[in-house]
């Protein structure tokens, strides 16, 4: 599959996450992909709309969706996990504004973490990558910037916090193995 999302892209969301930096359904751009679509941003629609046919056309039209936008939001909200360090964590660092989508958009798009494509990801190394970094050159304006964790984090405390996420917001995904070397081996890698 070319994507683990949990609401299968639609030619639609390619298009708007290729012209505008995000999808309503799957998150910001970011990182190299940020790059990828200020460099698209000339780009005639027709030859943005072309392009996310054919990434469209990969899925497989046989592919159905998993669940409803509301309806995983209201999934990963009523299994949250008990409360505890690690959502303490999140609430003072990350809380201010990553929210279930209700909150003003004054900092960017807020689109819920439940329906984030990173936290159902076979890997945790692009959501690693996000919290150490942050989000310093968005693909546009509306996609909103992130302060990056990396000085104010340790290991274990990111550790803590991306299992404390994944078990929130993609409820029904297996913990991720050795997420603790992970951290520590995207912290090095991602230090330049």
């Amino acid at each position: 599959a070319l994507s683990r999302a949990p609401i299968a892209w639609t030619e639609d969301e390619f298009y708007q996450y290729l012209r505008q930096g995000h999808s309503r359904q799957h998150g910001a751009a970011a990182g190299p992909m940020a790059s990828v679509v200020r460099a698209m941003g000339p780009a005639p629609d027709a030859d943005i709309r072309s392009i996310a046919h054919y990434l469209a056309s990969l899925q497989g039209g046989e592919r159905p969706v998993k669940g409803q936008a509301k309806d995983l939001i209201a999934l990963a909200a009523e299994g949250a996990p008990l409360p505890g360090r690690a959502q303490r964590q999140f609430e003072g660092s990350c809380g201010g504004c990553h929210y279930d989508g209700s909150s003003n958009h004054l900092l960017g798009q807020n689109l819920p973490l439940a329906l984030n494509t990173n936290l159902y990801s076979d890997r945790p190394d692009n959501l690693i990558r996000i919290i150490l970094d942050g989000i310093q050159a968005p693909a546009s304006v509306d996609s909103g910037f992130m302060p990056g964790f990396r000085e104010i984090m340790t290991d274990r405390q990111l550790t803590e916090l991306i299992q404390w996420m994944r078990q929130r917001f993609a409820p029904g995904q297996h913990p991720w193995e050795n997420l603790a070397q992970s951290v520590a081996r995207v912290r090095v890698e991602s230090a330049n």
